[in-house]
C-alpha cells in the first residue's frame, strides 16, 4: 500500500509542478479540470450512447404523456411508473463508469485532502500533537516523550487521558519552515513533520497503524510495526480557497472545476451523459 501511495503522490507532484510550491489554488484547479476530463473520457468509453439516448427519450415521452393526459388518472399513474423504470434503465447504463471510477476517485480525494485540506502552522502560534496508544495501554503507565528540532518547541504536556488512551502535547512554532517532532513511546520512536511555511507539497494531519493508512493518509510516515501507537494527529488550521466571490473548502473547488472540465470535453468531442 505504501508503494502505491508513493506512486500516486509522485504523479500528482509532477502534474502540479509547473505552478510552483505556493500557488495551491492553481494546482487544485488544474487537478480538478484534469479529473473532470478523465471522468468524462472514462464515461464515454464505458457507456452506450444509444442506450442513454433511448432511456432519456423514453423518460421525456412519459413526462409529456402525464402533461397531455393529466385528466386521466390511470394514464398519469401508468406514465409515472414507466418514467421511474426509464430512470432505472438510465442508471443501469451509467453503472459501468461509476464502478470503474469509484476507487480511483476515493484515492484522489484522500490525496487532495492531504494537499489542500489544511493550511500551514503560523509562526508564534501553538498546535496540539496527540497520540493514541494501542491495545488499551494506560497512558499513565506508558513512557512517552516528545522532542522537537530547531524551529519548534514543546510548550506544555504531556497531558494523559486514560478514557481515550491518548497523550497530548502543545507545540509552539518559533520559526518558519518545516520542523521535526519526534515521539518516543516505550522503546520506539516516530517522527512527524510540522509544516510552518506556505510552500509545501502536502500536510499530514493524521496517521494510523491500519493497513489502508498509506492510501487514506499519505502525508505522514508509516507507524513502525510493533509500536504502541494506534494513531497520531496534529492540529492544523483549515484551508480555504477563492471561488467567485467567496473563500470555500477545497472540495467545493474540486467539484466546481471537475464539472467544468467534464462539460468542456463533452462539448469538444460530443457524447451523451
Amino acid at each position: 500500500m505504501e508503494y502505491i501511495s508513493k506512486i500516486i503522490t509522485l504523479v500528482l507532484d509532477l502534474l502540479v509542478a509547473p505552478f510552483g510550491a505556493e500557488r495551491h489554488t492553481l494546482g487544485l484547479v488544474w487537478l480538478s479540470l484534469l479529473s473532470g476530463v478523465g471522468m468524462a473520457l472514462v464515461f464515454k468509453a464505458t457507456t452506450s450512447g444509444r442506450r442513454i439516448r433511448t432511456a432519456k427519450a423514453r423518460f421525456r415521452s412519459y413526462i409529456y404523456e402525464m402533461r397531455i393526459y393529466q385528466d386521466s388518472l390511470r394514464t398519469v399513474f401508468t406514465a409515472f411508473f414507466q418514467s421511474l423504470w426509464s430512470n432505472v434503465l438510465y442508471m443501469r447504463s451509467i453503472l459501468p463508469p461509476v464502478l470503474v471510477l469509484v476507487i480511483p476517485m476515493i484515492l484522489l480525494i484522500t490525496q487532495l485532502d492531504e494537499r489542500y485540506g489544511a493550511s500551514h502552522l503560523p509562526v508564534g502560534e501553538a498546535t496540539v500533537l496527540t497520540v493514541r496508544l494501542s491495545g488499551g495501554a494506560d497512558p499513565h503507565e506508558t513512557d512517552a516523550a516528545l522532542t522537537c528540532g530547531p524551529g519548534a518547541a514543546v510548550d506544555a504536556g504531556p497531558v494523559r487521558i486514560p478514557g481515550t488512551n491518548e497523550i497530548s502535547w502543545r507545540v509552539r512554532i518559533e520559526e518558519a519552515g518545516t520542523h521535526e517532532a519526534t515521539l518516543s513511546i516505550g522503546t520506539r520512536e516516530y517522527t512527524v513533520q510540522l509544516v510552518a511555511e506556505p510552500a509545501y507539497r502536502m500536510i499530514g494531519r493524521t496517521r494510523g497503524a491500519k493497513s489502508l493508512e498509506p492510501l487514506l493518509h499519505p502525508g505522514m510516515p508509516p507507524i513502525p510495526e510493533g509500536s504502541e501507537i494506534e494513531y497520531v494527529h496534529v492540529d492544523y488550521p483549515h484551508a480555504s480557497y477563492p471561488l467567485l466571490f467567496w473563500r470555500v473548502n477545497w472540495l467545493l473547488i474540486f467539484l466546481f472545476y471537475t464539472v467544468v472540465g467534464a462539460a468542456s470535453i463533452k462539448l469538444l468531442i460530443g457524447f451523451d451523459i
